[in-house]
């Protein structure tokens, strides 16, 4: 409200009411400023809360995609490591040997349904079917980190491939074992030193370990063992044999769900030089010995379909992974373990 005094003259009077509206003009752009003001600051602050929430939306649709291809950690996970470091051993040998280190760390629980996996495969380092040791690739990073971290190193291959089944493999081979020092040679006389975890007591036959037999005879080592939970009967213990042989009839027999065959390039040949083509290469576990002075081997079995006195032939492959010794005379296998001294019986009426 404007105030006049009586005293006043004309032009002040005009030049006072024109100062009072100037000023509520002022007062009302601020107003209006201010209200502005408040009115771009809510619509900011809605603006900010629905991007965030348009955010978490996008965040939570990212998530279930990712998820969609994880249901099956075990059987879907990508391995942490591209390329493994060569072992002289098989993986499944090599945490055989190992798991009373308490070097391992306790891997994640197969999350498959039971019902949807593969009951004739056991996975000693889970503890679980669905899978065999040897084809675990948690295992299989497991060792390779334990690698690159110093230990394991006696299991490294010192270059060069092992024997194959390619000419040029096999050529490989031949050409490392005639060099110096040769990589894959075992000194036994530092035995004890490269592999403290298995027994080093003397590996040795006594006569009274013959007593109970028919003598003289000609017979050779047959043996009964567990392949894959399964006890198959008349197994030959065969040095002579380049490879480890399963027929298919056995094979058949033993009603292996899902069993799946590797493809092998060369052929099987006798000592009359005929030769006989393999189905492919099968992974199975075969238990030794019995405990405490057992040991679990992956063997590569050779898969043929011929006639056979036998159900399977153990060769030189894994009598020399487990560091057999055997005694015809004696008809028995004896190899070192973590608790001891295994052995395996010939029985002389099924050979």
């Amino acid at each position: 409200m404007v105030s006049i005094k009586e005293d006043v003259s004309y032009p002040e009077l005009i030049s006072e009411v024109r100062r009072h509206i100037q000023a509520e003009k002022t007062s009302d752009l601020e107003a209006s400023k201010l209200s502005q003001d408040i009115l771009l600051g809510g619509k900011r602050k809605i603006d900010s809360q629905v991007g965030s929430s348009k955010a978490e939306e996008n965040g939570n649709s990212n998530e279930k995609k990712n998820n969609v291809g994880n249901r099956n950690p075990i059987e879907n996970q990508i391995p942490r490591f591209r390329d493994y470091t060569p072992t002289t051993v098989p993986v499944a040998t090599i945490y055989t040997e190992n798991e009373h280190l308490g070097i391992f760390t306790i891997p994640p629980a197969i999350k498959t349904p039971v019902n949807r996996r593969d009951n004739t495969k056991y996975c000693r380092y889970h503890r679980d079917i669905g899978h065999i040791t040897e084809e675990c690739r948690v295992l299989k990073d497991e060792i390779e980190r334990l690698i690159q971290r110093g230990q394991l190193r006696n299991y490294v291959r010192n270059g060069g491939p092992a024997t194959g089944d390619t000419n040029r493999a096999r050529k490989n081979y031949a050409r490392q074992a005639r060099s110096e020092p040769f990589p894959h040679q075992i000194n036994l006389a530092e035995h004890k030193n490269k592999a403290p975890r298995l027994s080093n007591e003397p590996i040795i036959f006594t006569e009274e370990e013959a007593s109970g037999l028919w003598h003289p005879h000609k017979d050779a080592i047959v043996v009964a063992l567990r392949i894959a939970s399964r006890k198959v009967y008349k197994i030959l213990i065969d040095n002579g044999s380049s490879a480890d042989i399963l027929f298919r009839s056995t094979l058949n027999r033993m009603d292996l769900v899902g069993a799946k065959f590797n493809p092998i390039k060369s052929a099987l040949y006798g000592f009359t030089g005929d030769s006989i083509h393999s189905e492919g290469v099968l992974n199975l576990p075969v238990e030794l010995g019995t405990h405490p002075c057992q040991h679990i081997q992956s063997v590569e079995f050779v898969v043929v379909d011929c006639p056979s006195s036998y159900n399977a032939i153990i060769g030189r492959p894994t009598l020399n992974a487990i560091r057999a010794v055997t005694s015809t005379y004696h008809l028995l296998v004896k190899f070192p373990t973590v608790g001891g001294i295994g052995i395996l019986k010939g029985d002389q009426q099924a050979s």
